[in-house]
């Protein structure tokens, strides 16, 4: 009979601690976000005040395909086979040491780069709009009403429609999106030295 309760008791254990780990998680990435979210706004007000039209073209262009890349970076993470991912990397154990690091963390690492990232990149894409909205209209010298909310719906619309794109992408080919992401983490991030015997599992 203790056999058995104890083996009931590990579920309930498990549940427990997995809803202070997303506590804990939520209390850590919220102030993050908010310090993140207003460096952004004040940088994209920034934007629209001292940027040229040619400018926020360029930065809209790269904070879209930020967006992008990030989004299909949550979805592999939480869709790969980190078998697959361990066989790709079976000779890198750097890289593979990365790459278990984000399956891991697979719902913290699509919340940094759907969530935080996304938001960052939204409203410096909003920014870079009306920057580009209001060229518009002093180039063509109309459209003054128009032009912001079309432009606006354009972005939009490319933002999502290129999410939906590479969304499809990444979980067709998530193992091998997971390990392009491990190779490029893997210039600017080294991982601790633990036991080989980590990556062998």
């Amino acid at each position: 009979m203790r056999n058995i309760r104890n083996e009931g008791c590990k579920p309930a254990n498990k549940v427990k601690s997995k809803r202070t780990g997303a506590t804990s998680w939520a209390l850590k990435i919220t102030p993050v976000t908010f310090c993140l979210s207003l460096a952004s706004s004040i940088f994209s007000q920034a934007v629209t005040t001292y940027t040229d039209l040619t400018v926020s073209i360029m930065l809209l262009l790269f904070m879209m395909l930020v967006s992008v890349v990030f989004d299909g970076i949550g979805v592999s993470v939480t869709s790969c086979d980190k078998g697959e991912v361990k066989k790709l990397l079976q000779y890198d154990a750097k890289r593979a040491k990365i790459a278990m690091g984000l399956i891991s963390n697979a719902e913290k690492v699509n919340s940094v780069c759907a969530d935080v990232i996304g938001d960052i990149c939204g409203v410096l894409s909003g920014a870079c709009g009306a920057v580009l909205a209001a060229g518009l209209v002093r180039e063509w010298g109309a459209g003054g009403n128009v032009l912001p909310t079309l432009t606006s719906a354009v972005v939009a619309a490319i933002t999502v429609g290129g999410k939906a794109f590479m969304k499809g992408i990444a979980v067709k080919n998530a193992d091998k999106y997971v390990v392009m992401t491990a190779k490029a983490l893997s210039y600017i991030y080294k991982p601790k030295n633990k036991n080989k015997k980590e990556i062998r599992k």
